[in-house]
């Protein structure tokens, strides 16, 4: 039977489609999803747990390590380096390429030390992952590296963790196919650029300043913050490979429910991680209030904070940035001072002043539950609003070095947050607690008798007019001397502030509930709630 290829094919197109269509349909066959690709199967097809394989020079390898990535879903396998040399070590790493996998299933690496550098110069060759099995390659302190200027094959994800100082780089020229002779060059590792320490190489890496062995929590130059930083670009490393995503909103979704609104001891502690290598911390970092360690961190939650906060607290989120296993969230916090709040005013009683504040919260998750959290805000500003601190009451010492007002602002600054900045507002920041920056915005502003006048200021007080002004006390002949300050913007939210924007009459009710205009403000001002 003859078959007119073209024929049927311009049959199943619509007429302005028709035409020589062959390239087309190869072109589809190369980017339709195969069986290499996990977009090739359903998110509902029954798949094995990601495999990983953690490998180094010893036969042990440090456990918690191993249990971290378990917890977070992986197989873990642990493969020693051995001592039976670098060739049988090589022998072993391309049998894990022809172990019978599932579909679409591959397997990531993770390697320290000697058994890194091995792996990273086997796999910088294409034809050592036969198939693409090998997605991803971790590798922590290499004591040599490929090239930095040469790219991985493209189906392996890699990221390499340096400590600084000198390392071997592998250096082969490569003509049509043929490797030429290896040839090792030393070169020095840097801190990198930034705070982050990301390098200039063809691969991923990062350069930390600790000692090798910084991300092994059983040895001596183990490093909290080195090995929490590089854990997370680890993750997000191994996840990409593996395609998988994990939303890490809902658990923090969850814990703020509980802990603030429901008010829910059980439901909150249950956000929390609970393994004995994995203890759950709170911190409070303005007043080091909160708990470490489940039992300490439910009594914490129980005694002072879950019913330690008042009927008006009410918080509006107005950022969020999502990690791999961070959320950081930016709020604007209101309440009213009507009970003891031991983990934000420890040992202060009830003053029923209003409080407003910008609190940051930053949480860290292990194994889709809350590891640890630090919250952070700006206490001076709580103080202020609840009459425990007056900027304009300033030491005598500080008064002899010419300090005249205390650099604390009051609710002024949570606002200037809440409302945003438009577009239209460019050079007109604040900058009021900046008395030079007073002075130059005026003398280009003012006329020649505004000039005048500010000049016999400065020689009675020396300080830039502004538009309102407090009291400061100065030792000496000029003691009990009014000298005008800046106030303007500068709301210290006490019963002695001069401002009109010390009253709450325009946000918040009797009761200190927000209005609903003050909602609708926040939403228009472009608040940003993502």
């Amino acid at each position: 039977m003859n078959v007119n290829l073209p024929k049927l094919v311009n049959a199943a197109l619509a007429e302005d489609q028709r035409g020589n269509k062959n390239v087309a349909i190869v072109s589809d066959n190369w980017t339709a999803p195969n069986h290499r690709d996990a977009g090739f199967l359903s998110r509902d097809f029954p798949k094995d747990p990601p495999r990983l394989i953690i490998t180094a020079e010893s036969d042990d390898f440090d456990q918690l390590t191993l249990a971290a990535w378990q917890d977070e879903g992986f197989l873990v396998e642990y493969l020693p380096m051995g001592d039976s040399g670098p060739d049988d070590y090589t022998h072993r790493l391309r049998e894990l390429s022809t172990r019978k996998m599932g579909p679409c299933q591959t397997f990531g690496i993770i390697a320290f030390g000697d058994a890194a550098s091995l792996c990273l110069e086997h796999y910088h060759v294409l034809d050592n992952n036969p198939d693409f099995k090998l997605g991803c390659l971790i590798a922590y302190y290499p004591t040599r590296i490929p090239d930095p200027d040469t790219k991985f094959p493209s189906a392996i994800n890699v990221l390499v963790h340096l400590v600084e100082g000198e390392v071997d780089v592998v250096k082969q020229t490569q003509m049509i196919g043929i490797q030429g002779k290896k040839r090792l060059v030393k070169t020095s590792i840097g801190r990198g650029i930034g705070t982050g320490g990301s390098l200039h190489f063809g691969y991923p890496g990062y350069a930390y300043e600790v000692e090798e062995g910084f991300a092994e929590r059983d040895l001596d130059e183990y490093d909290r913050i080195s090995a929490e930083l590089a854990w997370s670009r680890s993750l997000a490393t191994a996840r990409r490979a593996f395609g998988i995503h994990v939303d890490v909103e809902v658990a923090v979704e969850v814990n703020t429910q509980s802990k603030f609104f429901a008010r829910n001891l059980q439901q909150t502690m249950s956000t929390y991680t609970s393994t004995v290598h994995c203890a759950p911390r709170v911190g409070h970092v303005p007043t080091l209030t909160g708990g470490i360690g489940t039992e300490e961190l439910q009594d914490f939650y129980d005694r002072y904070f879950i019913h330690s906060n008042p009927d008006s607290w009410d918080v509006t989120l107005l950022s969020r940035t999502v990690g791999v296993d961070r959320v950081v969230d930016e709020m604007h916090v209101f309440f009213r001072h009507t009970q003891e709040m031991p983990w934000i005013l420890p040992g202060v009683p009830p003053t029923d002043k209003k409080v407003e504040i910008i609190m940051v919260s930053i949480v860290a998750l292990r194994g889709g539950r809350l590891h640890h959290e630090h919250v952070y805000w700006d206490q001076a500003s709580v103080l202020v609003q609840v009459g425990l601190l007056d900027p304009r009451l300033v030491p005598a010492k500080a008064r002899e070095n010419g300090v005249l007002r205390l650099p604390a602002i009051g609710r002024t600054s949570a606002r200037r947050v809440l409302n945003g900045i438009e577009d239209g507002q460019e050079g007109e920041a604040d900058n009021g607690l900046i008395y030079e920056w007073e002075d130059a915005q005026e003398s280009e502003e003012e006329d020649e008798e505004d000039t005048e006048d500010e000049d016999d200021q400065s020689e009675e007080g020396g300080e830039s007019q502004a538009d309102n002004t407090v009291k400061a006390s100065t030792d000496g002949d000029k003691k009990g001397k009014e000298v005008e300050k800046p106030q303007t913007e500068l709301d210290d939210g006490t019963n002695n502030s001069l401002s009109s924007e010390a009253t709450d009459d325009n946000t918040h009710g009797e009761n200190g509930e927000k209005s609903h205009d003050w909602r609708r403000a926040s939403v228009v001002e472009g608040t940003d709630s993502s």
